[in-house]
């Protein structure tokens, strides 16, 4: 089993970006949407794409990744375009939720902890979500297999429709499922199946 996951090595490196750079598809498409001047929750943020992207909007921006090789870059981008985020480093089965937020994003993050973690934390991520607010969630799903890079850290892919289900109640304003392929840095690709929710909290 290797030691660490692939993208540990391209957070260590400021040249290159993991994933893409700028916000993910769903944020950038619906942003509009979001409340403005809003507190936001940047779950498992990664090297900070969604959370620069709403910091530069003007939003108030909390945002928590485990890995610190990806904090430290987050950091240092957000200090490189003048942007105040408030990053630090947390596993996500032990962080506690302190505010309330308008917006809560966590992308690719969620598949990774066992099904009870993350399950609890969706929850708590529902309840610490004000009225009028947002979740925007995207996570991988089982109709294809964990890649075998990532499937010693992929301990939950979600069944197809879990996701919505879990938003019953909420509007749901973006629901999108399908399979796509990228490349990351040092030429690795992947297949993934996904799954995305944008849903607002109208009780």
């Amino acid at each position: 089993m290797q030691e660490k996951p692939f993208w540990e090595q391209t957070y260590a490196d400021l040249d290159v970006s993991t994933f893409s750079k700028g916000p993910t598809v769903d944020v950038k498409e619906f942003y509009e949407l979001f409340p403005k001047n809003a507190r936001v929750l940047d779950v498992g943020c990664g090297e900070g794409r969604n959370a620069i992207f709403m910091a530069g909007l003007g939003n108030e921006v909390d945002a928590f990744d485990i890995s610190e090789n990806g904090i430290r870059k987050a950091k240092y981008i957000a200090g490189q375009r003048g942007l105040h985020i408030n990053y630090f480093c947390c596993d996500l089965k032990t962080f506690v939720f302190e505010k309330e937020y308008d917006i809560i994003l966590s992308h690719g993050v969620l598949h990774l902890p066992y099904k009870d973690v993350r399950d609890q934390f969706i929850e708590d991520m529902k309840s610490h979500t004000k009225i009028g607010g947002f979740n925007a969630i995207g996570i991988f799903t089982n109709r294809c297999p964990a890649t075998p890079d990532n499937a010693p850290y992929t301990h939950s892919l979600f069944d197809v429709g879990e996701l919505p289900e879990k938003y019953r109640g909420w509007e749901i304003v973006h629901h999108l499922e399908g399979t796509f392929t990228d490349t990351h840095p040092g030429d690795i690709h992947h297949e993934h199946a996904f799954e995305r929710v944008i849903a607002k909290r109208s009780l």
